[in-house]
C-alpha cells in the first residue's frame, strides 16, 4: 500500500503536532509538581511552627502554676508580650542578624525588614520564604519565654519588655547566626576555592561538619538557661 507525498506530510505534521502537546503535558505536570511539593514543604513548615509556638502555652502554664495567686494574669501577658514584641523585633532587626550575609562570621548584616521575602519572591515554584520567617519567629519567643519563669515576680513588667525586645532582636538572632546561619560555628562559614563550605576553626578539614543543632538545645535552650 502505497503512500502519497500529501498524505505523508499530513501524517508528519499531525505527529508533530502530537509531539508538541506531549512536551507541553509533561512542562505543565512537572510546574505542577513542583508547585504541590512547594506547597506541601510550606504546610509542614507552618505547622512544625505552629507546634513549636504552642511551647508558649506550655510555659504559660507551668509559669501560672508556680507564682501566686495574685500574679498569674501578670505571668500570662508577659507571655503573651514576648510573641508579640519578638514578631516586631525580629522582623525588623533580628531576622536579618540571624540570617543576613555574614559580617566576620559574626552577625548577618543584609535581609532586615525581610527585604528578600515578599509575594512573587520565589516564582512560579519556589517558596517565597514567608514560612521560614514564621518557622524561626516561634523560636525567637520561646527563647525569650524560657527566661520569663525564672525572673517571675522577680522583676517590673516594664523592664521585662525591654528585656524580650533586646533578646529578640539582639541576642537570640547572633547565636543563630552562629550556629544556623553563616557564622563561625556553622559548616556553611568558609568557602573553599572549589566551593566546598567549613566552620571557621576547621582549618578546613573535610570531616568538619560544624556545629550541628538541628533540634534548637544548644540555640535556643542553652541561650535561654
Amino acid at each position: 500500500m502505497s503512500v502519497s507525498m500529501e498524505q505523508y506530510n499530513e501524517l508528519k505534521a499531525q505527529f508533530a503536532a502530537f509531539q508538541s502537546q506531549v512536551t507541553a503535558d509533561v512542562t505543565a505536570n512537572a510546574v505542577h509538581i513542583s508547585q504541590n511539593k512547594r506547597d506541601m514543604d510550606i504546610a509542614y513548615v507552618v505547622i512544625t511552627g505552629a507546634i513549636v509556638f504552642f511551647m508558649q502555652a506550655g510555659f504559660s502554664m507551668l509559669e501560672a502554676g508556680c507564682v501566686g495567686k495574685k500574679n498569674v494574669i501578670n505571668i500570662l501577658f508577659k507571655n503573651i508580650m514576648d510573641g508579640s514584641i519578638a514578631a516586631i523585633g525580629f522582623w525588623l532587626i533580628g531576622y536579618g542578624i540571624a540570617y543576613g550575609e555574614t559580617g566576620g562570621g559574626f552577625l548577618g548584616t543584609t535581609k532586615f525588614g525581610l527585604s528578600d521575602i515578599y509575594y512573587g519572591a520565589g516564582g512560579e515554584t519556589q517558596s517565597d520564604g514567608f514560612e521560614s520567617f514564621f518557622f524561626q519567629w516561634a523560636f525567637a519567643g520561646t527563647a525569650a519565654t524560657i527566661v520569663s519563669g525564672s525572673v517571675a515576680e522577680r522583676t517590673k513588667f516594664e523592664a521585662y519588655l525591654m528585656y524580650s525586645l533586646i533578646c529578640s532582636i539582639l541576642i537570640y538572632p547572633v547565636v543563630v547566626h552562629w550556629g544556623w546561619g553563616n557564622g563561625w560555628l556553622s559548616k556553611t562559614a568558609m568557602p573553599d576555592d572549589d566551593g566546598m563550605f567549613h566552620p571557621m576553626l576547621s582549618g578546613k578539614q573535610e570531616e568538619s561538619n560544624g556545629l550541628l543543632d538541628f533540634g534548637g538545645s544548644g540555640v535556643v535552650h542553652m541561650l535561654g538557661g
